[in-house]
């Protein structure tokens, strides 16, 4: 090999140790500052404060926080299902239209006020378990969405088909809701 080329060589070697022994010098420096950056930015004050958060649960009292916090949400859940199911899928397409629902239904049997009140699991819990409490909403929405299919079968070519359609209906019905669905349509018809 060339004296001119081993040169190179060796000064490339040399210039690699060089750095090797300076990052093995800088890297506690780098991963300490590292590590303090994301102390500072990861405590449960910066999260609150941004709104990460609500708040900061204590440990000794984070067990059953979290218990009610997971039991408000399957009763959420359920309770929005019902709300999806009686509105159909055209009126209440998500579930977060049917929670925002819940949530104007809830404010209002509580006298509006503020947003503290939502907050409130147990409140929540007794609001929920009383089914007075949105029974008729829930009832509302079932007429109103059986009224739009009406009138949309009304609107269509099948309108025809609408007599067939309530003989079958009224065919399958138990006698005492066939009798009160006839009164209905006499009532209706006049």
């Amino acid at each position: 090999m060339p004296r001119g080329v081993q040169k190179v060589m060796s000064l490339s070697q040399r210039i690699r140790s060089m750095m090797t022994a300076r990052m093995k010098q800088l890297m506690p420096i780098y991963t300490q500052v590292a590590t303090r950056f994301a102390e500072l930015h990861d405590t449960t004050s910066r999260m609150v404060a941004k709104g990460v958060i609500r708040k900061v649960v204590d440990w000794e009292e984070s067990r059953a926080f979290f218990y009610r916090r997971l039991r408000r949400r399957v009763a959420e859940d359920s309770l929005a299902k019902q709300v999806r199911e009686a509105a159909g899928e055209q009126m209440m397409p998500t579930y977060g239209s049917a929670l925002e629902c819940i949530k104007e239904w809830y404010m209002a049997s509580q006298g509006q006020g503020d947003g503290e009140k939502w907050d409130d699991d147990e409140a929540f819990f007794a609001w929920k378990d009383d089914c007075s409490n949105y029974d008729k909403h829930l009832e509302e929405m079932k007429a109103e969405r059986v009224s739009r299919l009406l009138s949309q079968l009304a609107e269509s070519s099948d309108v025809k088909a609408l007599p067939n359609g309530l003989s079958l209906l009224l065919g399958k019905m138990n006698p005492s809701k066939r009798e009160q669905v006839i009164n209905g349509l006499r009532q209706l018809l006049g």
